[in-house]
């Protein structure tokens, strides 16, 4: 667990202060982009493309003309691009910081383009129409031509609040590797805010990553190591901001969206061992099949009327 910890007290010192949180931000993305922009993209990007084709198959989401908005868009605003790759809907990419990184967001796409004639299902007018607009991203030179190009709009708000977004705005809300980095106090106030701008019958589809992140630093240690931390000694020795998880767990989300009105119509669960962990007071009387969550896909419905 050497890794474990040397990564979490790594973290903290990053955390100490706003220079110290900058300089990690633009080190990270200095050569995180160097390296996305050239090497193979991860398969479960692929994947959550898989994911929105069968969920709007299914549940028939969204509609030609409609609004929605991708929480935590991140280096390539993949949820947005996804989408817009097959319909044609007015994008709106929400998050607290600047991490966009353009050379990445074309190598994913073209690499995208190349899969899309095998696994996907897609009819020949979907292909047709996927692979020439991909073919339009991998031409563009900046941000601003890929907003031109897809009538994207680019929204920074480092409060993370939605205020600025009028009531009944948008049919669907989505995010992925997102909602779990949402401050514990944030979250009653995200799934309120969630709801409002949403319009009757309206979606949010999240895709959640219960896991411990400091884990990724040290893959002898259990994907759910953090259940065995008090909240004091978490809070102490482990939790950082600049790679902040809330360590909320299954029953939690899904008692957050249900207490805002949500139906929840569709869910995917990964699970993950957790029989050799001891777990601390705050877990051991959550649900087993809870705490083994590893990664949590919902697709959510607010009710056509009150």
């Amino acid at each position: 667990m050497v890794k474990y910890v040397l990564a979490a007290i790594a973290l903290k010192c990053f955390s100490s202060g706003p220079l110290m949180r900058s300089l990690y931000r633009r080190t990270g993305n200095r050569f995180g982009s160097k390296a996305r922009a050239s090497r193979p993209m991860p398969g479960y990007y692929a994947q959550r493309v898989k994911r929105m084709l069968s969920l709007q198959r299914r549940h028939g989401i969204v509609g030609n003309g409609d609004h929605i908005i991708e929480l935590g868009t991140g280096w390539l605003h993949w949820d947005a691009l996804s989408w817009r790759l097959f319909y044609d809907v007015k994008v709106v990419m929400f998050d607290v910081w600047d991490n966009r990184q353009i050379g990445p967001l074309k190598n994913y796409v073209r690499q995208l383009r190349a899969m899309l004639n095998h696994g996907f299902e897609l009819s020949a007018s979907e292909l047709k129409r996927a692979q020439s607009l991909a073919d339009a991203i991998i031409k563009v030179e900046s941000f601003d031509e890929l907003y031109k190009l897809l009538d994207f709009q680019y929204v920074i708000e480092g409060s993370g609040s939605l205020r600025q977004f009028p009531d009944n705005s948008f049919q669907l809300v989505v995010s992925s590797g997102v909602l779990e980095h949402v401050q514990r106090e944030a979250l009653p106030m995200l799934g309120r805010e969630t709801q409002r701008i949403l319009k009757p019958g309206g979606w949010a589809v999240h895709s959640i990553e219960t896991t411990d992140h400091l884990q990724h630093y040290d893959l002898k240690v259990s994907p759910k190591k953090y259940l065995s931390f008090s909240e004091p000694t978490w809070k102490h020795l482990f939790e950082n901001q600049v790679q902040y998880i809330n360590r909320f767990q299954r029953g939690e989300w899904l008692e957050l969206f249900k207490s805002n009105g949500f139906e929840l119509v569709d869910e995917e669960v990964f699970r993950v061992d957790i029989s050799r962990l001891k777990l601390a007071e705050r877990y051991v009387h959550m649900d087993k099949g809870d705490l083994e969550c590893a990664t949590l896909n919902l697709a959510l419905r607010k009710p056509s009327s009150p």
